[in-house]
């Protein structure tokens, strides 16, 4: 019984336990998303479709970024910059921009594919601060509508540009040709998009292309055919690009007192039964 009440006024005195652990402090990137915002990427072949995959692995990465500023280009047939300049404040801003990128904001802007455009104008997104600087760009890489003179001009200043870490990530099965569904209110497909003559318009990835202006621009291509590789790919990015600047002890205080509690309980019932 006296046991049982030591181990009770030890939880009255509400121990703790305190320790230190390396924490290891990692400089700042900048990263600049260049989203892919064409027609194509309503497609169903990645789950829920292409954009909605590309943006829920954007928001998971963002989230868990620390000290790290973001930026949000998307484009079609023009490139255009959602934000003034790169930020860190993921949700109020971010996050909150990246959302607003849905169906109908796909059919409103001008149907189209322009990379050469995206590259150049995400390049100006950048901050002129002394920070790391990652582009990634999703796209199925279809529907192009693009002149050498823009690939070559893009070419140029990125090369210009050796400050830029450039990744370009597919998204889509080339494997086969997808229909793009037309919803209604409750998201059911009622119908698919068409071309002049009333039919299907069907769209397939093109890996092949976007890994030639990938190597034009000196960048490191990788394919996700279903979506579930985005993660990963992603997660790869930051490993590769943030580096250690220092270390510094991080102390960490628990509470303890459960335990205490726990073994007053056990040897009271243990009394009791006895």
């Amino acid at each position: 019984m006296s046991a049982a009440c030591c181990a009770l006024g030890l939880v009255v005195l509400q121990p703790k336990w305190q320790t230190t652990r390396d924490h290891y402090e990692k400089e700042g990137l900048e990263i600049v998303f260049v989203l892919d915002v064409s027609i194509s990427m309503l497609a169903e072949d990645v789950n829920p479709n292409r954009l909605q995959r590309a943006k829920m692995e954007i928001s998971h990465l963002v989230r868990r970024l620390e000290g790290d500023r973001v930026g949000l280009v998307v484009f079609a047939a023009r490139a255009f910059s959602l934000l003034p300049y790169p930020t860190n404040d993921y949700e109020r801003v971010f996050l909150r921009v990246l959302n607003m990128i849905n169906e109908n904001y796909v059919r409103f802007v001008p149907y189209g594919t322009n990379i050469g455009n995206a590259f150049i104008l995400a390049m100006d997104s950048f901050s002129k601060e002394n920070a790391r600087k990652v582009m990634i760009l999703l796209t199925d890489g279809e529907e192009q509508i693009i002149t050498r003179s823009q690939v070559a001009e893009a070419v140029k200043l990125l090369l210009e540009r050796r400050d830029i870490v450039i990744y370009v990530v597919g998204i889509g099965d080339p494997r086969k040709a997808s229909p793009i569904p037309k919803k209604d209110a409750e998201a059911n497909a009622t119908e698919y998009e068409v071309n002049e003559d009333g039919e299907t318009i069907y769209t397939k990835p093109n890996p092949a292309f976007l890994r030639e202006i990938t190597e034009m621009v000196g960048g490191t291509y990788q394919h996700d055919a279903t979506g579930n590789e985005l993660r990963h790919i992603f997660e790869q990015v930051l490993e590769k690009n943030k580096n250690i600047v220092g270390i510094k002890k991080k102390t960490v205080i628990k509470d303890v007192y459960q335990y205490f509690a726990g073994a007053a309980l056990a040897l009271l019932a243990l009394y009791f039964i006895l």
